[in-house]
């Protein structure tokens, strides 16, 4: 079995895109037939608005957008329109959300629809015609980003919209793989998402949460003894504090995307710089939602309730995004189609340490429902060869990031300052160890609010 010659998963999760939006041209420009993304005509995808039809169209410059495009629950169930007729998700209603929060004019070239050319996301579609490309992985819920992260990395979610908040983290990956034994570490290139869980702020200020620069160091020359078994690399997020020159790289709109791939090219290179370490390795990346990006692919009916006091049901899965599997024990240029979310990352981590016994009672049920586990898309042949990605400098029309004295705005801009917040004041001493420039942030930021 493929999965006990694999010693390290790594996992890296983007932010908010469809598969359409970044992977659609696949099919659409013959790059990879037997993708299920865009075909000709475009019209076959028309949605009429208001009397005129919008299709999706491709983008001719990768640059920051306007507006961040509308993906909480109710715009997901606008943007889903589940037909009163048939019951069916008619995958409609992106141009009326769009426009109904923006306050945009109507436009052909609706934001919501467009998606990228190859030499625009030259990385990720080098990585998706390499290695396996999954054209059938949806996020967990029809909603947004704190909700469906929280599923991916703990099984299950105790809210299910995103706003200014600690979010609970019972049942997360952490806390399973140190009950199992499992040797894990986080490279986070700015501030880590998993401020937001105050239950991980122990591990969040220990040594297990590196900076990103490390990672290729790690990879290449770490002994096997003390080598994670699991990485989590995060992206710098946009909407987190940032200090410095760094900039974010984790493609939420409206961020343009060029950031990312220049990121997911280094973590690939870091990844592979080691080839005896690399030809027992498997990165996954993937994106924790689609950001209200089009995608014509109706989600599968699959209903959860959420684990607040007052739980929240949705019918189905959320909106599908680009997943990708690359490592030596998958077929080079091939389609997994095998029905995903992110809890089929957890199965495969229960499959690899803790075989038998499944990750949690939830993600069996999920499982019972038709969601596989990643390992249905795994090679028992290897082949190592680690092909070098496109080299090209990927340019991207932007203006220079904020200020650092500009204040968060937005539900997620709002909930990583108010972490950040409560990590000074209860951990004062660890947080200037760990992250000293958080306190020059939080003074920046308090003086332009006067």
């Amino acid at each position: 079995m493929a999965l006990e010659n694999i010693n390290t998963i790594v996992l890296l999760m983007f932010e908010n895109r469809s598969f359409d939006h970044m992977l659609g041209h696949l099919s659409y420009d013959n790059i990879n037939k037997g993708v299920n993304g865009l075909t000709k005509p475009l019209t076959q995808y028309s949605i009429p608005y208001k009397g005129d039809d919008y299709s999706p169209w491709k983008i001719k410059t990768d640059a920051n957008m306007a507006y961040d495009i509308p993906h909480e629950f109710s715009d997901i169930s606008i943007q889903m329109a589940k037909s009163a007729a048939n019951g069916k998700y008619e995958m409609d209603g992106f141009v009326q959300a769009y426009l109904d929060k923006s306050g945009d004019s109507p436009n052909k070239f609706s934001p919501p629809l467009g998606f990228f050319k190859q030499e625009q996301v030259p990385v990720t579609s080098f990585l998706a015609n390499t290695y396996s490309v999954c054209d059938n992985w949806f996020a967990p819920m029809p909603t947004s980003t704190q909700p469906n992260r929280t599923m991916a990395f703990c099984g299950d979610s105790s809210i299910h919209q995103t706003k200014l908040q600690l979010v609970k983290a019972d049942g997360n990956i952490f806390d399973w793989m140190n009950a199992n034994g499992v040797k894990w570490r986080v490279y986070h290139d700015g501030l880590s998402f998993f401020i937001l869980y105050d239950h991980l702020w122990t591990e969040l200020l220990s040594d297990r949460f590196r900076d990103y620069e490390s990672l290729f160091h790690d990879v290449t020359t770490e002994a096997d003894e003390t080598f994670p078994q699991v990485i989590v690399v995060e992206p710098s997020y946009h909407d987190a504090p940032h200090f410095g020159s760094d900039q974010p790289n984790d493609n939420h709109a409206p961020l343009a995307v060029g950031f990312g791939e220049e990121f997911l090219r280094r973590t690939y290179e870091a990844i592979t710089a080691n080839q005896k370490r690399w030809g027992n390795t498997l990165m996954v990346v993937y994106y924790d939602e689609h950001g209200g990006f089009f995608d014509h692919v109706p989600p599968p009916a699959i209903p959860y309730d959420t684990k607040e006091d007052s739980p929240f049901h949705f019918n189905s899965l959320g909106v599908r995004i680009p997943g990708i599997l690359v490592s030596p024990y998958v077929a080079k240029n091939s389609v997994c189609s095998s029905l995903f979310d992110h809890t089929s990352v957890l199965q495969l981590l229960a499959e690899k340490f803790t075989p038998g016994k499944p990750y949690s009672a939830t993600v069996a049920d999920r499982k019972n429902k038709g969601i596989e586990s990643l390992s249905t898309a795994l090679s028992a042949e290897a082949d190592p060869a680690a092909p070098p990605p496109p080299q090209q400098i990927i340019t991207v029309k932007s203006m220079l990031g904020d200020n650092i004295a500009t204040a968060p705005s937005g539900d997620m801009g709002q909930a990583f300052e108010n972490a950040a917040q409560q990590l000074i004041t209860r951990e004062p001493a660890g947080t200037a160890d760990k992250y000293p420039e958080l306190f020059q942030w939080k003074n920046s930021v308090d003086k332009s609010r006067g």
